[in-house]
């Protein structure tokens, strides 16, 4: 079933707060990885010998994009954790035949039983 505003007008409250609490930790997901993304091509531009070996600085090794993003990735995974919970939250209050509900919930390990 699609995420439509007809389906949306007949959640109850707590449907309704379930979907808006996935829909900002969503925002908050999306916001981190775009940060991440920022800092990896800043790292691609001040890395000029990432191909070799052994390097004579931060900037130049291959991993220096995640070394800038450390507290970025944890944090997303902070944010993916919740995520899951919120799914499973949503799946146990009814609403586990909602497309978008079974595209993510195997994103994010969690099996829907069907009916």
């Amino acid at each position: 079933m699609k995420l439509s505003p007809e389906v949306i007008k007949g959640l109850s409250k707590e449907q309704l707060e379930l979907l808006t609490e996935l829909s900002e930790l969503a925002g908050k997901e999306a916001a981190i990885t775009e940060q991440i993304e920022i800092n990896r091509r800043q790292a691609e531009k001040a890395g000029l010998n990432r191909e070799k070996e052994k390097t004579s600085s931060l900037i130049d090794d291959h991993e220096y994009d995640n070394l800038l993003s450390v507290r970025l990735i944890y944090e997303r995974e902070q944010v993916k954790t919740q995520i899951k919970s919120v799914l499973s939250s949503i799946i146990n209050a009814g609403l586990g035949d909602l497309d978008i509900i079974r595209r993510q919930a195997v994103n994010y390990g969690l099996q829907i039983n069907s009916k």
